[in-house]
C-alpha cells in the first residue's frame, strides 16, 4: 500500500520528533506502528534502569527506516 509524498513526510516528522511509531501508523502501517510506540513506551519505562536506552534507540531509528522507506517509496 503506497502513501502520497506529503503522508510521507508527515509520518517521517512525527516519527522524528512528536513519537516513533506514530507516523508509521497514520501513514497504515499498523502493526508497524503499534510495535515501535510499544517498544518506545517500554524502552522509556526501562531506562531508569539504562537498559532501555538501547530500546528507545532501536525504536527511533526504526521508526526513521519506517519513515523514509514509505517517502522513498511515495507516489
Amino acid at each position: 500500500m503506497g502513501v502520497s509524498r506529503v503522508w510521507a513526510v508527515v509520518a517521517l516528522l512525527l516519527n522524528l520528533f512528536v513519537l516513533p511509531g506514530l507516523g508509521t501508523l497514520i501513514a497504515g502501517r499498523v502493526v508497524s506502528g503499534v510495535l515501535q510506540i510499544v517498544l518506545m513506551v517500554v524502552g522509556g519505562v526501562l531506562s531508569f534502569i539504562l537498559v532501555g536506552i538501547p530500546i528507545v534507540v532501536v525504536a527511533w531509528v526504526w521508526a526513521l527506516v519506517s519513515s523514509l522507506s514509505m517517502l522513498r517509496h511515495a507516489h
